[in-house]
């Protein structure tokens, strides 16, 4: 699921949050994640930041991914758990582009200020924006069901 509309993401897991019947204050030991907090979240009225978002989607058994259509027939693939080797990845697209800072800033929104301090992890963006920047370079962020490791002692035998 493309996360450039946040909505969607959030009926979702507000649809699984029912199904399991999980209250909206139960939330909070669920996921971490205050029930006022989800409310605006899912009327769309507030962009979660990053680090929380991804928190309630893995509470839900889903996944957050920064992906891109790699030459031939492949995906690039990156877990934005790791949001520092995420944002390395597109500080090396924006090198190769040789696209200026103040270039990266008019196509994202986004000052350079603040994607550095996404990429030291001072600070997590919001989800809206951590989709704006992932847009300037051709990467979408989107929500995946958690692919379940192949279990190795199968494999052993």
């Amino acid at each position: 699921m493309n996360l450039s509309d946040q909505r969607h993401a959030m009926a979702l897991l507000d649809a699984m949050r029912t199904e399991r019947k999980i209250s909206l204050s139960g939330l909070r030991s669920y996921s971490e994640v205050a029930p006022n907090s989800f409310i605006k979240w899912r009327d769309g009225s507030r962009s979660p930041s990053l680090s929380s978002f991804i928190r309630l989607a893995e509470s839900f058994g889903f996944e957050i991914l920064m992906v891109r259509r790699a030459s031939g027939s492949g995906e690039e693939r990156y877990e934005l758990r790791d949001q520092s080797g995420a944002l390395n990845v597109l500080e090396s697209e924006r090198c190769a582009r040789r696209m200026s800072f103040g270039e990266m800033e008019a196509k994202s929104g986004i000052s350079t200020t603040a994607f550095y301090a996404w990429r030291s992890c001072e600070r997590s963006p919001l989800l809206c924006n951590a989709v704006a920047i992932a847009e300037t370079f051709g990467f979408r962020i989107i929500m995946r069901r958690k692919v379940a490791a192949p279990d190795s002692t199968l494999s052993e035998q």
